[in-house]
């Protein structure tokens, strides 16, 4: 008798999302469809990047002790995580880590879960390395102090934090180098 192993634990699934994340940051703003992971979009790109030399939090509770125990590995202190998986819904209420001059690699990565990354207002307008002239984006499901919240985050460059906006449409990739002027 054989076990069946959610496709998300499995090595083709996370080389086919670890393909599309390279893609999706070498072209920030382009929206890339992720692997069908049944509605866990977030969870799936969790199982490729988190292993349990990372480290993750969690504030809105967005991930079951199940998905964790899967993970393996412990929550950690927003201010000390690698990744922070959040809603983007929710006004933005705590500070990641930024990393330092010596070693800027060490800012976190953002995992934002919004409704859509292709409808919705406002539109951003988005520009930077590996955008040849300017991308836009509509948005849905993102508070507004997000934007204003991650400039400040990102003012102290190479300090700052990378995003990955994630919805069942797609997902977008946001580095620290990107951009970003909301258009009205």
């Amino acid at each position: 008798m054989t076990t069946m192993i959610d496709k998300i634990w499995q090595a083709d699934f996370q080389q086919q999302t670890f393909r599309q994340l390279l893609n999706a940051f070498s072209r920030p703003g382009s929206i890339v469809a992720l692997p069908n992971a049944g509605g866990r979009d977030a969870l799936g790109v969790l199982a490729t990047l988190i292993d349990g030399e990372t480290s993750l939090a969690d504030p809105h509770g967005l991930l079951t002790d199940n998905d964790l125990l899967r993970l393996q590995l412990r929550p950690s202190k927003l201010e000390q995580a690698m990744y922070i998986i959040c809603q983007g819904a929710r006004p933005v209420d705590f500070e990641p880590r930024l990393g330092t001059l010596a070693s800027p690699e060490y800012g976190a990565t953002l995992i934002v879960l919004v409704d859509s990354v292709c409808a919705g207002n406002p539109r951003y307008r988005l520009s930077g390395p590996g955008i040849e002239t300017f991308a836009t984006l509509s948005l849905q499901g993102l508070d507004s102090g997000w934007i204003q919240q991650r400039s400040q985050w990102n003012s102290a460059f190479p300090m700052g934090v990378d995003m990955l906006l994630i919805a069942d449409d797609g997902l977008v990739a946001v580095p620290r180098t990107t951009r970003i002027t909301e258009e009205n």
